[in-house]
């Protein structure tokens, strides 16, 4: 009797096991691979970045690193890395940092990595700007996925555009605003060396590995074009219309577009003298870059000033401000408004800077996200 009672409880210990085996399974799928070699695995970054002059420093704070790992039976999950950390990009012109390190299974693939920017500081003619971010949250297609050495890493190309705005607060003072435009793009690199599994290492970019990441730019640019775009002015409204296609095999992220020409910039002053109102209209300093951002096919001017901050607010999953175009995919980004550079917080009871196009002036879309594309248009009444 007692011997039954063994076996009838023996079988019920390996039946909890095997329950317990297949939850953890379920829940880690990386241990499915268990079998497979394990590989180091690093994140590195490096950044020719575009910057107006006088610029000495651009410090890029990030976080919630993230890879997008398939593994060997097919089992896709996004795989958190614990890393964080803050960047001098000025210190990765043509070198490269290692921001983040794992291991995975070997042959497993990685075709996209994901970034928080926490926070972006400058230094420009020796004063510190805080710069607005034209998405906080980056997702990146990893070129040349396989994993196949024992230690290797993807490389982000990460390439953005400084744009300085300047323009005038409501009691004429030249101020400034800043706003980093992201261009990304990323491959599979090996070849690398033990010190660089240690978060923060910086090393020379190798040719092999410039002209790796010269191929993957060249290849987005001819994914994605712009298909046509028209530029409007009717009053103090502006009206901006732009067509991309995704013409290549794999998935293509837009993160923003910035139009770049000369813009009449006026502040309308109303008042009153004698029980009469009169309006005085005043020219201010020209911007000449307008950053959009991009919120599903809606563009959003983005100054860097508070009263863009707060206006962000209306606007859901802005720090996933980005349009995913799937290959084939077409679609049309549209704005029209008034574009207005607001004044500071306290000043709210004056009038905001108005930005228009002028009718007959040419002006160069330039269509940021993973690589870019550029198209001249004239602006129409």
């Amino acid at each position: 009797m007692s011997g039954k009672w063994t076996l009838k409880y023996g079988l019920a210990a390996v039946l909890v096991a095997i329950v317990v085996i297949a939850v953890a399974l379920f829940a880690n799928p990386i241990m499915l691979d268990q079998t497979s070699a394990t590989a180091s695995f690093v994140v590195m970054l490096t950044d020719p970045p575009t910057v107006p002059a006088g610029t000495t420093v651009l410090n890029l704070t990030y976080s919630d690193v993230s890879l997008h790992v398939t593994y060997l039976n097919g089992t896709a999950v996004w795989l958190p890395v614990t890393a964080s950390g803050t960047v001098n990009l000025f210190s990765l012109v043509n070198m490269s940092q290692t921001i983040a390190s794992t291991t995975i299974p070997s042959g497993s693939a990685v075709d996209k990595i994901q970034f928080t920017i926490d926070d972006v500081d400058a230094v420009v003619n020796g004063a510190m700007y805080n710069v607005t971010a034209l998405s906080n949250t980056l997702v990146v297609s990893v070129k040349n996925s396989q994993v196949n050495q024992t230690l290797s890493g993807v490389l982000v190309d990460f390439n953005p555009t400084l744009v300085q705005i300047q323009a005038t607060d409501a009691n004429g003072t030249l101020v400034y605003y800043y706003v980093l435009v992201p261009s990304a793009t990323a491959t599979i690199i090996g070849d690398l060396s033990k010190e660089q599994i240690k978060v923060g290492t910086i090393v020379e970019l190798g040719q092999n590995n410039r002209a790796k990441l010269v191929h993957v730019v060249e290849e987005f640019v001819k994914n994605v074009t712009i298909v046509s775009a028209s530029l409007s002015v009717n009053g103090n409204v502006t009206t901006l219309s732009v067509t991309i296609k995704n013409e290549g095999d794999v998935t293509f992220r837009v993160f923003g577009l910035t139009l770049h020409g000369e813009f009449n910039a006026t502040r309308t002053w109303k008042k009153e003298k004698d029980g009469e109102t009169d309006e005085e209209i005043v020219e201010r300093i020209h911007p000449d870059t307008i950053p959009f951002k991009v919120n599903g096919s809606s563009l959003i001017p983005l100054f860097g000033d508070q009263q863009n901050h707060e206006h962000d607010d209306e606007h859901e999953n802005m720090e996933l401000s980005s349009l995913v175009l799937q290959p084939g995919q077409s679609a049309t980004l549209t704005f029209s408004d008034v574009i207005a550079l607001q004044p500071e917080k306290d000043n709210m009871k004056h009038p905001a800077m108005v930005v228009t196009p002028i009718v007959g002036d040419n002006y160069t879309i330039r269509l940021m996200g993973e690589g870019f594309q550029t198209l001249n248009v004239t602006a129409t009444p």
